[in-house]
């Protein structure tokens, strides 16, 4: 018994070291230039290994997309607790956990930007964020504080202003102005009045 948790133990281990090397691979080449033999070798593992834990490289992706949404954008979630609050206030402050908690880790930050720049299949990353995204927007036209349609492009507009903070993060600007502006933008998007946006934006 104590052999077969040994062996569960070292196959966790080797699955959580690919991921790892992956990331690190990514961060540094990109999503569609990181290859499985440079994975492998980063990892230091062969070939066979990489392929017993994962079938190919996009499943690969998806498992560190899981990861990253896991530890990072389900912070966008919607609080209901406080969802008698301002959805714009909800919003705003969702935006700005979600954006720091993204800037935590170099080397997260990269992979993270790197999915905004991914065209055709929407990785998990960017499909974790639109559903969290649409259920804070469904919920401030609920309460007629938004006057707008939600659709593809309303959503690309959303990924274009957090790409565009998480880039200036990552060029080492001020997170904290880059924040309000980033929040500022999505709520004029929403409909929210310039002066209130900033408002809310500064006290975030």
């Amino acid at each position: 018994m104590k052999k077969n948790s040994v062996k569960i133990a070292v196959k966790d281990k080797t699955r959580e070291d690919i991921i790892n090397s992956a990331i690190k691979v990514i961060a540094k080449s990109g999503r569609d230039a990181a290859s499985i033999l440079e994975i492998t070798k980063v990892a230091k593992v062969a070939n066979g290994t990489f392929y017993y834990h994962f079938k190919n490289k996009e499943e690969l992706l998806d498992t560190i997309g899981e990861k990253i949404l896991i530890e990072i954008v389900d912070s966008y979630e919607i609080d209901w607790s406080s969802a008698k609050d301002n959805p714009a206030v909800l919003f705003a402050h969702a935006t700005k956990v979600n954006l720091i908690k993204c800037s935590k880790d170099p080397l997260l930050l990269k992979v993270i930007i790197d999915a905004f720049h991914i065209r055709g299949k929407v990785p998990v990353i960017l499909r974790g964020y639109n559903k969290s995204l649409i259920a804070h927007i469904e919920y401030g036209i609920s309460k007629k504080k938004y006057d707008i349609k939600i659709d593809d492009n309303l959503l690309a507009n959303m990924q274009s202003i957090n790409r565009n903070a998480l880039i200036m993060i990552s060029q080492g600007k001020n997170i904290d102005k880059t924040i309000q502006q980033a929040i500022e933008a999505k709520l004029r998007i929403l409909g929210i009045s310039s002066k209130e946006a900033r408002k809310i934006s500064i006290d975030s």
